[in-house]
């Protein structure tokens, strides 16, 4: 003992404590353990805190997946819903914090993303390209008869969740009995060897460019004929699901329509001359050959009614000459047709050149779609020939035009309006 103060036990370790000493040194054990376990505490809600916010971080496809798959395991499929980027994770959030162990279960949801889920890659074949798209949604389009996808990204959207989220459904309904003469089984995981096997079929069986080389995608009124006759026939697929809104969109359906067929061959195919077709090619005989035969007619047709093609070259000179002379095209052509009719039944054409009045002058007279063609030339006292009256034989409801053909000397043509 030094200075009244102990420093060393006894060595027999005979040494009685007192109350006072048994009660702090209680105390102070206690307050070890105490600061221990709430360094545990707070080191473990750091960790959660932390947990929270790399989940706020996630992309929005990843904690899609991640709540889908959270539905699907409590039996809430119908919840999975299209939500806003941001509400992905809020809800994901929101379903783990429910969870005495969130970070256990969020383990658990991406192994289970992992296992059931098919990879991004097997996706991108078709995710930009309409007709691969609406192919494939063709082969579970029984399954989907309550669905309705208005255009393009509708469409491309929908078969990708239903790929991505839900491959167990595709598998179960899809159409095995694809009329291909060439079918390509694919192995290996049970998730994607539906879509391979598909995916090598269609792109090696589908119908190819130069069968369609006379399908004009920039001539919308084909486009409309070409889906009305396949329509007509029930070639179209997903009728009352796909719902094209644009001309391209049409077309592209189509162009999947005709895939659809079956391209091999048979002897029970064809016209009655010509046998062999398959039932897709006998498709594509049939309606370019009904294209063809309404062109014909549509030519006949138009021209009887009246109606007149200009060709693209002579489209630049037609609207010079109506801004030139201020008259219509319809108006224009039809003078041009009356003076070049009254040039061919007169007797006396000497090949003058027609030249147009006023069109004040020419408004009189325009119920009758008529104008006169009056030529100025040079007084001729020696002229003594009357005017000769000519009138057409194809329409004898219209007043005569009588026109004055005389010798020519100098020949000065009247300047049409400005």
């Amino acid at each position: 003992m030094e200075n009244g103060q102990l420093t060393r036990l006894p060595d027999n370790q005979n040494y009685p404590f007192n109350q006072a000493s048994m009660l702090y040194s209680q105390s102070q054990f206690l307050k070890l353990m105490t600061d221990d376990y709430i360094k545990e505490i707070k080191s473990g809600r750091r960790k959660i805190e932390e947990f929270y916010k790399s989940l706020n971080r996630l992309s929005a496809h990843d904690a899609r997946s991640l709540l889908f798959i959270e539905n699907n395991l409590l039996g809430k499929s119908w919840e999975n819903l299209e939500y806003d980027d941001d509400d992905y994770k809020n809800l994901l959030i929101s379903h783990l914090q429910n969870w005495s162990m969130p970070v256990e279960r969020y383990n658990f949801l991406i192994q289970c993303k992992a296992q059931n889920q098919v990879p991004e890659k097997y996706l991108e074949w078709f995710q930009n390209d309409l007709r691969c798209s609406l192919f494939l949604t063709s082969l579970v389009g029984h399954s989907l008869s309550a669905e309705a996808y208005k255009g393009r990204y509708e469409l491309i959207d929908g078969i990708t969740n239903l790929l991505r989220y839900d491959i167990i459904s595709f598998n179960s309904n899809v159409n095995t009995s694809l009329d291909y003469s060439e079918k390509i089984s694919r192995g290996g995981d049970w998730r994607v060897s539906y879509l391979l096997s598909f995916k090598s079929t269609y792109l090696k069986g589908r119908t190819q460019d130069k069968e369609l080389k006379w399908l004009d995608v920039s001539n919308h009124e084909q486009i409309e004929w070409a889906y009305d006759y396949l329509e007509k026939n029930k070639h179209i697929i997903l009728k009352g699901v796909f719902f094209p809104e644009t001309i391209e969109e049409k077309y592209e359906l189509i162009l999947a329509s005709l895939d659809r067929l079956s391209n091999i061959e048979s002897d029970d195919i064809g016209t009655e001359k010509n046998k062999g077709y398959s039932p897709r090619s006998y498709v594509l005989f049939s309606i370019k050959k009904a294209w063809d035969g309404q062109k014909q007619y549509d030519s006949k047709s138009k021209t009887s009614d009246g109606i007149i093609k200009i060709y693209k070259k002579n489209q630049a000179k037609l609207d010079e000459l109506t801004k030139k002379n201020k008259i219509t095209a319809n108006k224009l052509i039809n003078k041009y047709i009356e003076d070049a009719h009254k040039k061919m039944l007169s007797p006396n054409d000497q090949s003058e050149k027609q030249v147009f009045e006023h069109y004040e002058e020419y408004k009189a007279d325009e119920k009758y779609m008529n104008m006169s063609s009056t030529e100025e030339v040079l007084p001729d006292a020696n002229s003594t020939k009357p005017p000769i009256e000519i009138t057409s034989p194809i329409d004898k409801k219209k007043n005569h035009h009588n026109v004055n053909v005389k010798p020519r000397r100098n020949k000065v043509f009247e300047k049409p309006p400005c």
